[in-house]
């Protein structure tokens, strides 16, 4: 992690840096007040000083603070902007894998407004159970037991028009032979592939030509504009209680690289999150 080059300098010094909430306890600025709560990029420690230009104060209809981690952050952006790009259509069939993570779960209430049917994996009976118990969606298939093209298929008889694709090979893989003529798949991840150099491989690679899909990865710090009409339907579902979430929130930074590691294995539901 030392040699990560990516939007935050200043990882070769061994501090993790991150998107981080405080609370002010002293400033310098007469933007920010002692006691109020801030959102921006920081080192992974329990007290800094950070740039007043550098960070943002939450408002305090935002309760907890700590959605501007999540659903009312990144992750809920990442959600809508990737949906908004797939161009969905009422009726149609979207696929989302890690359904039960902050940003798939988000992904899917989203279609359901829209009118779409949503399928979504993930792995373990007590996941899909909260997926579709608790997300609404219209079916969840466990990743974990065999078979899972041929469960696809059978979940979505007439195609995936959409798939929202989090985790990379093992369920993209297992999802083309059912997309639909034309179907469009949104990239967002690839978590089963971080930790591994291997080539990704794919069997059913050629649906891409035979069926006509597109592919297309997204970054959503690249679509700044879409932000405010993003930010104000996420805040108004978790206002009137329509999207839900879920918060894994673990106390002291000395047990930040188990949850880390443990969030990349896939244990939990929703945004987990340190808390010093």
């Amino acid at each position: 992690m030392r040699s990560w080059t990516g939007e935050v300098p200043g990882w070769a010094d061994g501090t993790i840096h991150g998107r981080v909430v405080g609370e002010v306890i002293e400033s310098r600025s007469p933007d920010f007040a002692p006691g109020q709560y801030i959102t921006g990029v920081g080192k992974w420690q329990e007290v800094q000083a950070l740039d007043a230009a550098s960070v943002d104060a939450i408002p305090a209809e935002i309760d907890p603070p700590s959605l501007v981690l999540g659903v009312l952050g990144r992750s809920g952006l990442t959600a809508w902007v990737g949906l908004h790009l797939a161009d969905p259509e009422p009726g149609e069939t979207l696929l989302v894998s890690a359904s039960s993570g902050p940003v798939g779960s988000v992904v899917g209430q989203l279609a359901k407004a829209r009118d779409l049917r949503v399928i979504g994996t993930a792995g373990g009976a007590e996941k899909c159970a909260y997926v579709t118990g608790k997300l609404g969606f219209d079916a969840c298939l466990d990743h974990r037991l065999p078979n899972l093209a041929e469960r696809i298929a059978e979940a979505a008889p007439n195609g995936i028009d959409i798939l929202f694709e989090n985790v990379g090979g093992p369920n993209l893989d297992a999802a083309l032979p059912a997309m639909a003529q034309g179907g469009r798949i949104l990239l967002c991840g690839l978590a089963a592939h971080y930790n591994d150099e291997r080539p990704i491989t794919l069997t059913h690679f050629k649906a891409l030509l035979y069926r006509g899909l597109s592919l297309r990865g997204f970054i959503t710090a690249e679509h700044p504009h879409l932000f405010p009409t993003a930010l104000a339907e996420l805040r108004e579902g978790v206002g009137n209680g329509r999207t839900v979430h879920s918060e894994a929130i673990i106390d002291g930074l000395e047990n930040a690289p188990a949850a880390y590691l443990g969030m990349l294995s896939g244990r939990g539901i929703g945004k987990r999150l340190i808390r010093p």
